[in-house]
């Protein structure tokens, strides 16, 4: 048979089958199933790891707080079911009792009547607690001398207002101060640069209360007592006397 030119155009026709939209979806559908199948049989072909003796003890311990968590919500359920009948028996009985719903609404009234006042009495009572506690670690002012009274009757006045940082406990600050006492108030010591950390015990206590909420710059009048001080020891004004610093505050660290 003699070979065609290449030229020449074929009599055979082939015919081209275009797959429609729902063909080409089946397939898709069908290896998915397909590959579902597969990793599904792979999965069952993995071997079972077992667990730890500390993956069980941790799954234990989820386990019996998802049980505590469910106990409590049980709870709090049943509780509120409880009060909700319990309100609905008493508006029951109020609604039956004589005078119907004037005597339920009047009644409502004093309830309410009686809670607000033990509200106000126990704001009443908070507000009184927090001006002890002002009181007592802001200190409470003389308007008459100008001086603050502190914890342990530790006195301070500020003579000049520092502008810088202010003192807060465990601080490391850096003062110039003089100490005068007895009776004429002659200068016992005095330091032109004294460094200490307020608040550990390095210093007196008297420091320790009334330096708190010193700025940088500023110079303070402080008066120590004796038990916020050196007790009964002399150290050069008399046993148990009472100390008068001049402090100035260099810096903070």
């Amino acid at each position: 048979m003699p070979l065609m030119n290449p030229t020449q155009t074929s009599a055979v026709e082939y015919v081209v089958h275009v797959k429609s939209r729902k063909e080409m979806r089946a397939e898709r559908k069908a290896q998915k199933k397909q590959e579902n199948i597969n990793n599904a049989a792979n999965e069952t072909d993995k071997e079972v790891k077992p667990l730890t003796k500390e993956e069980k003890k941790a799954l234990r311990k989820e386990q019996k707080k998802l049980q505590l968590k469910e106990e409590r919500l049980r709870l709090m359920k049943e509780q509120r079911e409880a009060k909700k009948k319990r309100k609905q028996k008493r508006m029951h009985r109020e609604m039956n009792a004589p005078g119907g719903i004037e005597c339920a609404t009047e009644k409502k009234a004093k309830r309410q009547k009686i809670k607000e006042n033990t509200s106000s009495v126990t704001e009443n009572e908070e507000e009184s607690a927090m001006n002890v506690y002002r009181s007592l670690f802001n200190g409470s002012q003389d308007d008459a001398t100008g001086m603050t009274t502190m914890r342990m009757g530790v006195q301070y006045k500020d003579i000049v207002m520092g502008k810088g940082p202010a003192v807060e406990d465990l601080a490391l600050l850096t003062v110039s101060y003089k100490l005068k006492g007895g009776k004429f108030g002659a200068v016992i010591d005095s330091s032109k640069k004294f460094t200490f950390r307020v608040g550990k015990g390095e210093v007196i206590k008297g420091w320790d209360i009334g330096l708190i909420g010193m700025q940088v710059g500023g110079k303070r009048e402080l008066i120590v007592p004796p038990k916020a001080g050196y007790g009964s020891q002399d150290i050069g004004a008399g046993p148990g006397a009472m100390l008068f610093f001049e402090i100035t505050l260099l810096s903070i660290r």
